[in-house]
């Protein structure tokens, strides 16, 4: 069973993880850190269909575990996977947005971070978010909406 949920759930988590941490080893370590938990506890999980959702809750967890302990700051290169473009001019200009977001989205305080990833990196509703950070309805609503103002002030096209 652990085997076909790590084949099913694996690269999503550790995209997952990336996107908070901006740094894949430390993603992989974290997603690695969920799954041994996971089977360290196998036992004394109470709802086996909801494996997926304690994997995704413990890399969040073990994200923000990873971001307190950072000491020193670190220069995080985008990861985000674009599709080829027809001409190399496309993609240039797909790989510089692909960045502006990505450290658009990595400077925005923790919490709010978190809302955004969640809400639409994984397409999860309000009340499932607010489900996976343990977080009221209202804070997710808020820190959406206040992460979306950063953002859309933060990525304005010059003219």
């Amino acid at each position: 069973m652990l085997d076909v949920l790590f084949r099913t759930h694996c690269v999503a988590l550790v995209r997952l993880a990336v996107v908070l941490l901006g740094d894949r080893a430390e993603a992989e370590e974290a997603v690695q850190d969920a799954f041994v938990s996971l089977h360290r506890n196998w036992s004394q999980l109470r709802d086996t269909s909801a494996a997926g959702a304690y994997l995704r809750s413990a890399v969040v967890r073990r994200c923000r575990s990873r971001q307190r302990g950072l000491i020193r700051a670190r220069a995080a290169t985008p990861r985000l996977t674009l599709l080829p473009s027809e001409n190399l001019e496309d993609l240039a200009v797909e790989v510089d947005e692909a960045a502006r977001m990505a450290a658009a989205v990595r400077a925005l305080p923790t919490r709010q971070r978190e809302v955004v990833v969640a809400r639409y990196y994984l397409g999860l509703t309000e009340v499932q978010t607010a489900q996976l950070l343990n977080v009221g309805l209202g804070s997710v609503k808020r820190h959406g909406h206040r992460a979306l103002a950063a953002l859309q002030r933060g990525i304005e096209v010059p003219s």
